[in-house]
């Protein structure tokens, strides 16, 4: 049994409803229902534009504030994110749910070695001292980095490990669920594999959570449960990963797929990209 199979009758730990987000009289993104449970990847896929990106901003509670609308529920983490104060959004990103950008080195202090970027992360949770040093060397082992990168700077790493610390660092902050945003598009093909390779073996091992926003359908092939399909601001579809990409009758997914030179139907393990 898959993880994202054992975490189907779990309590969701992100749950969308009736989500609209509106500038001004148009709806950009709108998304009737999503639920992301313990050890699930939920893919959310679609071209530049479908709203997936708005999704994730709305998820995170970055809208709240903003020129947009917001309206609906999203709750995450026991919290409903429409509405809140920053604070509390705050509060919840981190502990609840944990960002990981598409450049993170882009959105690395260039000035400040790695491991204090980490442990800045963690303060801010209140987690300090011997026990923000023991998370973030669990952490770096659960990516398989070496100990000794909290020593380097961002520019002194690749962009493959610059992804994985900031996987990293959403493990040390103890988030179930990371949130990706197209977080492979910056890496070169076998570095994308590896990356998703560690999100994967930490949903199976750890439980954590997925909520991946790509493009990319072969790589959400590798990873995905559920994937939901959007176009122009709305879901078109939606199901688990094998009835979407390979027995949807829907026309836009269909031509999604048909622009994909090759879609595998095996999932990579972390052994067969890394070799290990």
């Amino acid at each position: 049994m898959t993880a994202g199979a054992a975490g189907a009758a779990a309590a969701p730990l992100v749950s969308v409803r009736d989500l609209a987000v509106r500038y001004g009289d148009r709806v950009v993104s709108a998304v009737p229902t999503l639920d992301v449970r313990p050890g699930q990847c939920v893919a959310v896929v679609g071209e530049s534009g479908s709203g997936k990106s708005t999704l994730l901003l709305a998820v995170l509670g970055l809208l709240n504030g903003t020129a947009a609308r917001v309206s609906g529920s999203v709750v995450v983490g026991g919290t409903e994110m429409v509405g809140v104060s920053e604070r509390t959004a705050g509060s919840v990103r981190g502990s609840a749910v944990s960002l990981v950008l598409q450049s993170p080195q882009g959105s690395l202090n260039p000035t400040m070695r790695l491991g204090r970027l980490a442990r800045h992360a963690l303060r801010r949770h209140g987690i300090r001292g011997a026990e923000a040093r023991r998370r973030v060397a669990e952490a770096l082992e659960a990516v398989r980095l070496p100990a000794d990168v909290v020593d380097r700077y961002p520019h002194e790493v690749s962009g493959g490990q610059a992804q994985r610390f900031a996987i990293a660092t959403a493990v040390a902050l103890g988030a179930p669920v990371i949130a990706a945003d197209e977080p492979t598009s910056a890496l070169d093909v076998t570095v994308q594999a590896e990356v998703m390779a560690v999100l994967d073996r930490l949903r199976r091992e750890q439980g954590t959570a997925v909520l991946l926003v790509s493009h990319d359908l072969a790589l959400v092939s590798t990873v995905a449960d559920h994937v939901v399909v959007m176009k122009d601001g709305a879901v078109v579809d939606a199901g688990d990963v094998d009835h979407v990409l390979h027995r949807s009758t829907v026309p836009y997914t269909r031509a999604l797929l048909d622009a994909v030179p090759r879609l595998g139907h095996d999932r990579a393990t972390e052994e067969e990209v890394t070799g290990a």
